[in-house]
């Protein structure tokens, strides 16, 4: 009619208001009320709860609904279940003879809803909790099993080379025996003709740097001046007397052989 402001799907008592007719009707629809301010007048403001105990005198399942709405008030959810919250069945009847028109009910399904809605993304956190430890295991017995696999691979090429290595070694060792069996007599010898060798070794050195100095021919002579080469001439004249006067020495010190 003209005068509809809202529209109730169930009873006055139970019932709870709906946005649009548009809403769809489910099975616990039991039917829509079209409301008007004649048939449901405004409801007088919230006032504070006295606890006078009228809600739990006429609370069909003997709850406390007083104790079960300052905790939804408070979202103390878990003090609400404590106190049997999903006992409720949501008469209204605390509702109705509230003498503070508090809404009781409203307070009550607000907290349900509540401790729905955490439980689902509890649920939901358990669920990806257990796919993400899942995803682990399956990434660590994945990885496991391509070790095995490189593993069981290795062994078998190791396998497929171990008859050539093993003559391989086979002969090494051989020729280590036989190499250390011949060099036992040539052991005693060494030892005697390690000075001979080093002597030897000196003389031929200083026999190389001596051909060496000798073969060294002076460089950008071509173009010099009469006063240069009366100089050099003075120069090699004084290294022939010098070398004339000092025989030359037998045995030099490895140092002066090396340079």
């Amino acid at each position: 009619k003209a005068d509809t402001s809202k529209y109730l799907m169930g009873g006055p008592m139970m019932g709870f208001e709906i946005p649009d007719l548009a809403a769809p009707v489910i099975k616990a629809t039991n039917c829509v009320i079209a409301g008007s301010p004649t048939l449901f007048p405004p409801s007088p403001p919230e006032m504070p709860c006295i606890r006078c105990g009228a809600c739990a005198e006429v609370c069909p399942h003997e709850l406390q609904p007083f104790e079960l709405y300052w905790f939804a008030r408070a979202r103390n959810f878990g003090k609400t279940q404590e106190y049997h919250l999903f006992d409720c069945i949501e008469c209204g009847c605390c509702s109705y003879v509230c003498p503070s028109h508090i809404p009781l009910v409203q307070y009550f399904r607000f907290a349900k809803s509540e401790i729905w809605s955490r439980e689902r993304e509890k649920q939901a956190a358990e669920a990806a909790k257990a796919r993400f430890e899942l995803r682990n295991a399956r990434a660590e017995r994945e990885q496991a099993e391509k070790a095995e696999r490189l593993a069981r691979a290795s062994t078998a090429r190791s396998s497929e080379r171990k008859p050539a290595s093993a003559v391989a070694s086979a002969a090494v060792v051989e020729a280590g025996v036989s190499g250390a069996l011949a060099s036992e007599p040539a052991v005693a010898s060494s030892a005697v003709d390690a000075d001979a060798q080093k002597k030897a070794t000196i003389v031929a050195a200083m026999e190389r740097a001596r051909a060496q100095r000798a073969a060294v021919q002076p460089r950008n002579t071509g173009q010099l001046s009469a006063q240069q080469q009366r100089e050099i001439a003075a120069i090699e004249a004084r290294r022939a007397a010098l070398q004339a006067e000092s025989p030359p020495d037998t045995v030099t010190p490895p140092e002066r052989a090396a340079e």
